[in-house]
C-alpha cells in the first residue's frame, strides 16, 4: 500500500494545521462572554461561532443540505478586524479517524484574513489572506442577518451551471 502524500496533500494538510492553530490561539482571546452587549452590527460579529447548517437554495425552489445534516465548522471574528473560518462536509472530518472518500476531499472551506461590516447594506466582507480553495479568494461579500440569536450568512454561487444561494447558519460556540 502506497502511503506517500502528494505535494498538494502536504500543502492542504499544512494549511489546515495552520488554521487549526490560529483557531486555538484566537478562541481564547475572543470569548463572547467577555464582550460587551452589542449596540451595533460590527460588535455583534465578535466572538466564536459554530456552524449549525449549510443550505443550498436552487432556482426551482428546492433546498438541499450539500454538507449533510451536521457539518462541523467554526467562524471567528476578532475585535481587531481579523477573521477565520473552517467548515466542511460532515463526512469530511478526519477527526473521526475514518478514510475519507476522494469525492469529499474538496468538500471543505478554510480561510483567514480581515473583515469589514457594512451595516447599512447588511454585508460582511472577508478579505482573504490564505485559503484552501481558490473559490474563497480576494474579497468575499456575504449578506448577513442576526435572527433568534443566530448569524445567517448568505452567498451567491454557481453549481452545476445553475445559480445557487447558500445560507450558512451559525450560533455562538
Amino acid at each position: 500500500m502506497n502511503h506517500r502524500l502528494s505535494t498538494c496533500d502536504v500543502l492542504s494538510r499544512s494549511l489546515m494545521l495552520c488554521l487549526i492553530l490560529l483557531c486555538a490561539g484566537v478562541i481564547g482571546q475572543t470569548s463572547y462572554a467577555t464582550q460587551p452587549l452589542a449596540t451595533n452590527d460590527s460588535a455583534r460579529f465578535i466572538g466564536t461561532w459554530e456552524l449549525v447548517s449549510v443550505e443550498a437554495h436552487w432556482p426551482d425552489g428546492h433546498v438541499t443540505s450539500p454538507w449533510g445534516a451536521h457539518p462541523p465548522g467554526r467562524l471567528i471574528y476578532t475585535n481587531e478586524g481579523r477573521m477565520l473560518v473552517l467548515c466542511m462536509h460532515e463526512l469530511r472530518n478526519e477527526a473521526m479517524h475514518k478514510v475519507i472518500a476522494s469525492a469529499l476531499q474538496n468538500e471543505a472551506a478554510g480561510y483567514f484574513g480581515k473583515y469589514k461590516v457594512d451595516a447599512t447594506r447588511h454585508i460582511v466582507s472577508h478579505t482573504v489572506t490564505a485559503t484552501l480553495r481558490s473559490a474563497e479568494s480576494g474579497t468575499i461579500d456575504r449578506s448577513y442577518e442576526f435572527k433568534d440569536g443566530r448569524l445567517y450568512l448568505t452567498a451567491k454561487a454557481t453549481r452545476n451551471g445553475l445559480p445557487v444561494t447558500y445560507v450558512l447558519v451559525w450560533q455562538r460556540a
